[in-house]
Parts: structure tokens; C-alpha cells; sequence
């Protein structure tokens, strides 16, 4: 970015998209009014790393991406300049009638996104019949307005971004659903070496968040686990320390490891470390054989 031009902000070309990053750039422009940004639709096709490669090539200047889906090992000549402040990390559920997990039809059909959400979710209830979807929330409501889907559960962060929170039949709560790793947050990713981007992005950078983000990735990374397995990871402060829960699961088996350790938020990624180490000595590796 150089004096005098809009910022150019990777997107990958949904309206969904554009609503969440619009939305995280009004936070910016609230502090810098004289900002100007244009929007590059750049599609990824289930791929997310043409979008990637173009902030690394120069062709864009910034993405923002919900933390949760930034991948652990990002291309070397991209970083996270910024972290929003966390708002709700939670997942949601949006059924039919406004219906409660509990009293959704026996043999139901109910969408999830992920892997994380659908083991959590057949632990409670074994009888439904759990549709793993693809697309943004708007897309997957229209699928439940076409009698497809019984509901479907999605972050809360999604529902927020298109101000649907009337159509929230429930909240669920970490000892139901462990949300996954920076779920509630949005990540500010910039070139390496892109100082003045960087600067932009970390105006709205929230300290608090960033040590939780980062004590939950250092646990995925230490495990050498993708986004995209069922894992999950919370970070939450009880007094003065930072309690970081998480747990692997073996979506065949249904089996799921969870524990907790809490230190100090200072030491956010030592903690991620030694949370993974105390997986690995309770027999995480018998889950971890089972990921791609």
C-alpha cells in the first residue's frame, strides 16, 4: 500500500464475504475516516489458498478472515497483523418452528459445518441424522427453508455478520459445543514487510484476544492438526489466569479426549504447548492416526 491509494482487500467473491469484511472495515474507518478500500473478488472454489497466495504476491493488500478458518500454517510471506476483539465464540443452532436441540424429530436431519461440530453434536444426540454442508449460512438457510434440513448450526459470528440473531433457536454453551480455535474473532492478514498495512490492521488489534487466539493455535500446532479436524479449543480468563480447554475426537468411533490447563496469559503459547503435551500423554495419538 502506498500513500494515497485504497487499500486493496481480498475477497472471495460472495456477498457473504463482503458483509463480514465490510463490517470489520467500518472499525477501521471509524478510527481512519481518510481510509478508502476496494474490494478484489477472488474466488477459492473450497481452495482458500488463491486468496492467500494473491496477499503474498502483492495483488491485494489485506484479507479478514474469521480466526477460525486461518489456516495453522500459513504461506511464509503472510502473517497475521491483527486480531478483533472477541465477541461471541459460541455456536448457534437455527431450526425449523424455533425448535431446541432436544426437540428436534427423532432421525432429524440437522447440517453442521465441520467435523468439530458433528461428533460434539452425536455425542447429545445419536438418533439425528448429522449433514455436513458446504457454502456460506445464507445458503444453508435457504436449505432449510426448502424442507431439506430439520436445522443447521453455524458460529454465531456468521449469524451476527448478516444480523439474523432472531433466527437463533439456541446458544450452545463450551460444555455442549467447544467452539474451535479463534472462533468469535477476526484475523487482519497482511504481506510480510507491509508496514503501513500492518499499522492499518492494527488499529482495532485487540491484545486480550490475540494472547487467547494464540495460546489456542499454539495447540493445534503442536499437535500438527488442521482447521478442518475435529478439534477444538477454547481459551477463557478466570480471575488472573487463562483457562484453555480442548478436546480431539475420533469421528468414526464417536470417542472424544478433552482436558484443561490454565497458567498465565503472558505465556499464551507455552500454554497452548503444554496442553497439547498432556493430550499426547493421555493417548492423543490413537486420535491424531485417524486424521488425513
Amino acid at each position: 500500500m502506498s500513500d494515497g491509494r485504497a487499500i486493496r482487500v481480498g475477497c472471495r467473491g460472495t456477498e457473504f464475504c463482503k458483509a463480514q469484511t465490510g463490517a470489520v472495515l467500518a472499525r477501521i474507518n471509524a478510527k481512519r475516516p481518510e481510509l478508502s478500500f476496494d474490494f478484489v473478488d477472488i474466488p477459492g472454489n473450497g481452495d482458500e489458498s488463491p486468496i492467500l497466495e494473491a496477499l503474498g504476491a502483492g495483488v491485494i493488500d489485506l484479507h479478514i478472515r474469521g480466526m477460525r478458518e486461518v489456516p495453522v500454517e500459513l504461506p511464509e510471506d503472510v502473517e497475521i497483523a491483527a486480531c478483533t476483539e472477541r465477541n461471541d465464540p459460541f455456536d448457534v443452532l437455527i431450526a425449523r418452528d424455533g425448535l431446541l436441540l432436544e426437540d428436534l424429530p427423532e432421525e432429524a436431519t440437522l447440517g453442521v459445518e465441520s467435523s468439530r461440530v458433528a461428533v460434539q453434536i452425536g455425542s447429545f444426540r445419536e438418533d439425528l441424522k448429522i449433514e455436513k454442508l458446504e457454502g456460506t449460512v445464507d445458503r444453508m438457510l435457504e436449505t432449510l427453508n426448502a424442507g431439506k434440513l430439520a436445522g443447521f448450526i453455524v458460529a454465531a459470528e456468521d449469524v451476527e455478520s448478516l444480523g439474523w440473531e432472531d433466527a437463533v433457536s439456541e446458544v450452545f454453551p463450551p460444555d455442549i459445543l467447544l467452539p474451535a480455535a479463534g472462533q468469535g474473532s477476526f484475523g487482519l492478514l497482511v504481506r510480510k514487510g507491509d508496514e503501513a498495512t500492518a499499522a492499518v490492521a492494527q488499529e482495532i488489534d485487540h491484545l486480550v484476544t490475540r494472547q487467547v487466539v494464540k495460546a489456542e493455535r499454539a495447540f493445534l500446532r503442536e499437535l500438527n492438526v488442521k482447521i478442518t479436524d475435529p478439534v477444538a479449543v477454547f481459551g477463557s480468563f478466570e480471575e488472573d489466569q487463562l483457562v484453555l480447554e480442548a478436546l480431539l475426537a475420533d469421528e468414526v468411533s464417536g470417542a472424544i479426549l478433552r482436558d484443561d490447563l490454565d497458567g498465565e496469559p503472558s505465556e499464551e503459547e507455552e500454554l497452548g504447548i503444554r496442553l497439547a503435551k498432556l493430550f499426547v500423554a493421555d493417548g492423543a495419538r490413537d486420535y491424531l492416526a485417524s486424521y488425513d
